[in-house]
């Protein structure tokens, strides 16, 4: 078997092998390219509900519990105060509940994990176990080998002698631009 056809070969398989994992990573990326205009990880779940209004500022943790069940996302529990303003401040999983006892509203606010982006963000940060870390590094070895063997794919004027030339020295030159002009 010639050397390119052994390329050409190896360059597809690989790339098969990738494509699902390169989605993930470029979908992931994305998000957190953009994590200051919105939370890739988290939605934020708001809920307002009436628990009606008290003079006493006296709460114990059970009927602080019975009143978290009238939420429609019900709350987990983890302690309280009374803010100098004389709001209840509850603090829940991954939130907080403020009840105002004048008004006799309760405001929820809460993370919850957003759906795929929470998990594919994780893969991407390389953050759930070691042996990912392997895999994130074969992944990285493959798309080398992809990058570079794509280079000798052809001949020719469309070819490294052709414009891939060109094409190749344009794409170091972009972050090569940014790395000069933006990172001291």
């Amino acid at each position: 078997m010639k050397f390119r056809k052994l390329l050409r070969s190896l360059h597809r398989d690989f790339g098969y092998l990738i494509t699902g994992m390169m989605l993930i990573y470029g979908i992931s990326g994305i998000a957190l390219n953009h994590r200051k205009d919105w939370n890739a990880d988290y939605i934020t779940v708001n809920d307002v509900i009436d628990w009606g209004s008290v003079d006493v500022l006296s709460f114990e943790k059970e009927s602080i519990t019975d009143k978290l069940n009238l939420f429609d996302q019900i709350p987990l529990f983890k302690k309280h105060y009374i803010a100098d303003d004389g709001k209840l401040k509850i603090f829940v999983e991954n939130g907080m509940v403020t009840y105002n006892p004048e008004t006799g509203l309760a405001e929820m606010e809460v993370l919850k994990k957003r759906p795929v982006f929470y998990q594919i963000n994780k893969l991407h940060k390389t953050a759930i176990t070691p042996v990912w870390i392997w895999v994130s590094d074969l992944l990285a070895v493959i798309m080398i080998f992809v990058a570079v063997s794509g280079l000798f794919l052809l001949k020719g004027k469309y070819g490294l002698k052709g414009r891939g030339w060109w094409l190749t020295l344009l794409g170091f030159a972009i972050p090569g631009i940014f790395l000069i002009f933006f990172i001291t």
